[in-house]
């Protein structure tokens, strides 16, 4: 490994306001490969070529991640840096490192589901992380309580929700955060509906997290979990499990451990 800041990857993630922003590497100023004049020669035909040069695509994948809109408690996230603390954390995560090797575009997506603390938002940033600045894919975080909140000042700046749900409806990879934190209204459900139902039909992978059970088997008396089947639609239920692998991530609250 030459440079110990990036590890290789030409880039840097790190907190910016709100959001965690992306950055070309100091090791990659001026480009070592073409000085900066964004072209290379390639010596390995005759005669030799002239072509565009990689710095070129980084400082691509770097503005599109940075469109991303990842929050900046989460630049740090990888799947590498994820945690294995306790129950069948480390088999999530195998399971995270074989969907990114094996991602391909419309692929099938993730629905996480387990009590708060168990790390299922920092997997998600770690995934949308290495698909947008590795394979260049067009990636947006957005938690579904701000997503409303967005929707519901649109309408009193009377502009419309339609730029913000085409955005959402458009972008290789969406990952919805704390789906179902409460319970929903009908309105509520139906924006949740509409932006599911044009991702479905577009096939567009979808990640989202939930603190709502996939299954109430095995849980505690004393912590009960409302159902993810109760909480939404049978409309919303049948096409989520069409479009995500239902995982249930276990494990202990870390932000409880850690004190």
């Amino acid at each position: 490994m030459d440079c110990v800041k990036c590890a290789d990857t030409g880039y840097l993630v790190a907190p910016e306001g709100e959001m965690a922003v992306a950055r070309v590497c100091d090791c990659q100023i001026p480009c070592p490969v073409c000085d900066d004049t964004r072209f290379s020669i390639d010596y390995s035909v005759t005669p030799p070529v002239t072509r565009p040069c990689g710095c070129i695509q980084l400082r691509k994948r770097i503005e599109k991640f940075n469109e991303a809109q990842i929050p900046a408690r989460f630049h740090r996230s990888t799947l590498d840096n994820y945690e294995e603390l306790a129950g069948n954390q480390a088999k999530i995560k195998m399971h995270f490192n074989r969907y990114r090797q094996a991602y391909e575009p419309g692929a099938k997506g993730l629905l996480l589901s387990g009590i708060p603390g168990v790390g299922k938002t920092h997997l998600i940033c770690g995934l949308l992380r290495h698909l947008g600045l590795e394979l260049n894919k067009t990636v947006r975080f957005v938690d579904f309580f701000n997503l409303l909140d967005m929707l519901k000042s649109s309408w009193n700046d009377d502009k419309g929700d339609g730029d913000i749900m085409n955005s959402l409806a458009s972008v290789d990879v969406l990952a919805i955060d704390e789906m179902g934190k409460r319970p929903m209204t009908a309105w509520e459900l139906s924006v949740l509906d509409q932006l599911i139902s044009r991702r479905y039909n577009s096939r567009k992978t979808m990640l989202i997290t939930t603190n709502l059970a996939i299954d109430t088997a095995g849980q505690s008396q004393n912590v009960k979990r409302r159902r993810l089947v109760d909480e939404v639609q049978e409309r919303i239920y049948s096409r989520l499990i069409e479009m995500c692998d239902f995982l249930e991530v276990k494990g202990v609250d870390y932000r409880i451990s850690k004190q």
